[in-house]
């Protein structure tokens, strides 16, 4: 069969290719498609345009939340020309009944262990089910060779590929997809099969999707030490908690790496708290990037901008922890109701959600009404925070400490600024995004995509 795997473009047309790292997920079912088929990857992100005329069999559409009504638009015009369609993705996997309006079978949850090869089978024999998923989440001790083949290769002058050495996370934040989707446990791959993956990556930078790679340190160690032939360069994301273990730091340096994108997620105490920042304090934090700092690895911050224990104060010692630590980067999202999160429930019940449009869905606009602001005042507040941010007066200062690591280090941040500047000031938002009067707030997908009928 011929087999087109697609990820649709995220919301408003907002395709960047410099800035975008490819998608694992496409790449790895590929990976897990037996080779009597014919398989191709579209990426709408990197400019690539889908052929709905073509001669394709199966049509695969992984969604995010913020890609869902695109995918569900894609997969219309290829029901209208009889293709069979199916869903994955983590919005498919939370919201199943919603996706199967649009195609004819969903799989919920991860693929491996044989059931991408049920569906593919099912489909062959006409015995196609609606919903397909796992009884348990599947271990990762298997090699799947991942297609990055089929995958377009970015523009800019870093070329990233993703990479994932485990899946799953402990911690439960409750406006977090991953628990639901993945699992609260951490569950690895086997470090062989890691090496062996790296090992066939062309691309000199490698960006680790593990949510907190340090997380099992006997694990992390013996990754970082069989990592420092291969001389490859890496970002990830980790625990600030990090700095608490000297030769674990020193050994993620040595192995290549450059930046870690932290969590921090809250500026308030109680809020460290409740996510489980162990840290808690402004000032250790700011010590902690200095430590980072100090042994040559940049520190990208994550603030998430609408939390229950926010007010108006929170713009000012945001700014003020910036600059005060000379953080390289800032990853600011305004708080996202996703569906499957204990946020969208709450929310949902207090009638706190401003939209049921899923476009918006995308961690950029203001699209809820906090508890102690305003929604004018969290969208003022955030839209400036990142105003401040990337302006140029602060990507100077914040450079610094950030540069001086080497060519590559200096370059990644300017790289990482200045890209970050320029999609800031191309996709502004300045007003909260809020349903019409009269356009009631009911999560009724078809108001905004009607499913194809044939």
């Amino acid at each position: 069969m011929n087999i087109l795997l697609i990820s649709p473009c995220p919301p408003d047309n907002q395709r960047h290719d410099s800035m975008s790292i490819p998608q694992l997920t496409l790449s790895l079912i590929a990976g897990m498609t037996p080779p009597e088929h014919d398989v191709k990857i579209i990426e709408e992100v990197f400019n690539e345009e889908i052929d709905f005329d073509q001669e394709v069999d199966v049509v695969g559409i992984s969604i995010m939340t913020q890609t869902s009504i695109r995918g569900y638009e894609i997969a219309n015009e290829f029901k209208k020309r009889g293709k069979t369609v199916i869903f994955g993705g983590i919005h498919a996997t939370v919201l199943p009944k919603e996706a199967i309006m649009f195609g004819d079978a969903v799989v919920i949850g991860e693929a491996e262990n044989g059931l991408w090869e049920q569906v593919l089978n099912d489909v062959k024999n006409n015995t196609l089910k609606q919903f397909y998923k796992l009884e348990k989440y599947p271990e990762l001790d298997r090699y799947i060779t991942p297609r990055r083949d089929l995958v377009r290769k970015q523009a800019g002058k870093f070329k990233i590929a993703p990479i994932e050495t485990g899946r799953g996370c402990p911690y439960n934040c409750d406006f977090c997809t991953v628990p639901k989707s993945f699992g609260s446990k951490q569950r690895h791959k086997n470090i062989d099969c890691i090496i062996k993956d790296i090992e066939t990556i062309e691309e000199e930078f490698l960006f680790f999707l593990d949510d907190n790679i340090t997380i099992n340190k006997k694990f992390a160690r013996e990754m970082f030490e069989r990592m420092i032939p291969l001389k490859k360069g890496w970002v990830g994301q980790a625990s600030i908690n990090i700095v608490n273990d000297k030769e674990l730091m020193k050994l993620a340096r040595k192995s290549g790496c450059k930046g870690l994108l932290i969590g921090f997620e809250s500026m308030t105490d109680t809020g460290l708290n409740k996510y489980r920042k162990t840290f808690a304090s402004f000032d250790r934090n700011v010590e902690a990037i200095k430590t980072l700092q100090d042994n040559g690895i940049m520190t990208m911050s994550s603030l998430v901008f609408g939390l229950d224990d926010d007010t108006t104060q929170v713009f000012d010692t945001a700014n003020e922890f910036l600059q005060k630590s000379k953080s390289a980067f800032l990853q600011a999202c305004a708080l996202t109701p996703y569906p499957g999160t204990e946020v969208f429930d709450r929310m949902k019940q207090e009638n706190r959600i401003l939209t049921d449009d899923w476009r918006q869905f995308d961690a950029k606009k203001v699209i809820i009404e906090p508890k102690n602001m305003t929604v004018d005042e969290l969208q003022a507040g955030y839209t400036g925070i990142k105003d401040q941010t990337y302006s140029f007066g602060s990507i100077m200062k914040r450079s610094l400490p950030n540069i001086f690591s080497g060519v590559t280090e200096a370059a990644l941040y300017f790289s990482l600024n200045m890209g970050a500047r320029k999609w800031h000031n191309s996709g502004l938002t300045t007003k909260p995004f809020r349903n019409a009067p009269d356009m009631p707030i009911d999560f009724d997908v078809t108001k905004y995509v009607k499913p194809f009928k044939s």
